[in-house]
């Protein structure tokens, strides 16, 4: 039996909602196969809305008591892996020495799975959520978190084998529907996005969850004239919400109004001044104005309220850099990396602060390098390959 961890605020990365990791809470209860303690979730509308979690009806495997041994380290790995003293590398080896005492113990499996997706280990991830997913078939969070890395991992075809039957079985369920949604937009498949958060609304037509949807997938379509007049329904129905206000400002620099964006943000905060990606939205905007103290007292802010927000670390590393305090900038990056060893952005950007700003060229070699062994493809991967090349060049030029 897997419980239902209540509603929890969204943790995001500055622009938008993080789509793919939220942090969400169950309980032990004796010594039956529960989902223990805090386990790290997708980002769904599902859970950011306060939908249930409970799994899909698909088979679900009768497995054997917990061992107690395994299920204490268990609950302490979570603790670490979302507590203010986040220590992701301790939470690793509880998670695996709790593996290795009771191999049916899949919610280890999964939060080894999430750990590894939030580093950027993609494939080691992968190996981790189809042990979670094989093990306990009958739990909604391992099959769409595998799904969703299969996607990552440029995959798509192997994602699609997987949420096939999900949709199927869960095709009444207008939480369900929200959430693969999310999924499907996150793939860019808008088409059947929008069918699934219809069906949503076909069932409850004041589904602010399902409305915020379909306005993201319009607004990822540049039809924002649409998506602002969705947004806008969606705030008469929850009006002290501020997800409505923040996707209305990320619409308004989608049209390049910074200014009105700001607002929107603004008034997000006012509705709730602890939600993160309203805060993280502003900063960006500030750093982008080059209002640099502005956009680190706000990343501040934010670690205030979540000292092992990565994504807040890393931005107010980059105001603290644009303000020439390098070595607090640096201080900031290794503050993440001893959390998260492999976290891609602290590693690339701490790359470029010991290359163009501290002239620590054989440091930022190696972060680099660290980089590269974690980060996919993209323009970032070739820049950092083009840095490495260049400062092995100046090293072998100078011997």
């Amino acid at each position: 039996m897997i419980s239902s961890p209540p509603r929890t605020r969204a943790r995001a990365r500055a622009r938008s909602e993080n789509p793919l990791e939220e942090i969400g809470h169950g309980h032990a209860c004796g010594q039956e196969r529960r989902l223990l303690g805090v386990l790290l979730a997708l980002l769904l509308a599902l859970t950011a809305c306060g939908g249930s979690s409970a799994p899909p009806p698909q088979t679900a495997r009768s497995l054997p008591p917990a061992n107690p041994v395994a299920a204490q380290k268990f609950l302490v790995a979570s603790e670490l892996m979302s507590g203010k003293k986040r220590d992701d590398v301790r939470a690793e080896a509880l998670l695996k020495e709790a593996l290795a005492i009771d191999g049916y113990l899949w919610e280890a499996h999964y939060n080894l799975g999430v750990l590894y997706r939030r580093r950027g280990e993609l494939r080691k991830a992968l190996e981790q959520l189809k042990a979670a997913h094989e093990t306990q078939p009958g739990a909604r969070e391992p099959l769409l978190a595998l799904a969703e890395t299969h996607h990552a991992l440029g995959q798509p075809a192997a994602a699609a084998e997987l949420l096939e039957p999900y949709l199927r079985a869960e095709a009444g369920d207008p939480a369900s529907r929200v959430a693969v949604t999310a999924l499907l937009r996150e793939q860019g498949k808008h088409d059947e996005a929008l069918e699934q958060a219809r069906g949503a609304l076909i069932s409850d037509a004041t589904n602010a969850a399902a409305l915020l949807e379909v306005g993201r997938i319009y607004r990822a379509q540049g039809e924002l004239d649409v998506s602002e007049l969705v947004f806008q329904r969606a705030l008469t129905l929850d009006e002290k919400s501020p997800r409505p206000h923040n996707e209305l400002g990320l619409t308004a620099l989608a049209r390049g109004d910074t200014q009105l964006a700001f607002d929107h943000f603004e008034t997000a905060l006012r509705a709730d001044p602890a939600f993160a990606p309203a805060r993280l939205n502003r900063a960006s905007v500030l750093l982008g104005a080059g209002d640099y103290a502005g956009a680190a007292a706000e990343y501040a802010q934010v670690l205030k309220q979540d000292p092992g927000h990565d994504g807040a670390q890393v931005g107010h590393a980059i105001a603290l850099r644009a303000q020439g305090k390098h070595a607090e900038a640096a201080a900031e990056y290794q503050r993440v990396l001893a959390r998260s060893p492999n976290q891609p952005e602290a590693l690339y950007d701490l790359g470029v602060l010991q290359s163009d700003f501290l002239d620590q060229p054989k440091q930022a070699v190696d972060s680099f390098e660290r980089y590269l062994d974690v980060a996919g493809d993209g323009p970032a991967r070739e820049e950092a390959e083009r840095y490495v090349e260049r400062l092995q060049s100046r090293a072998a030029e100078a011997k």
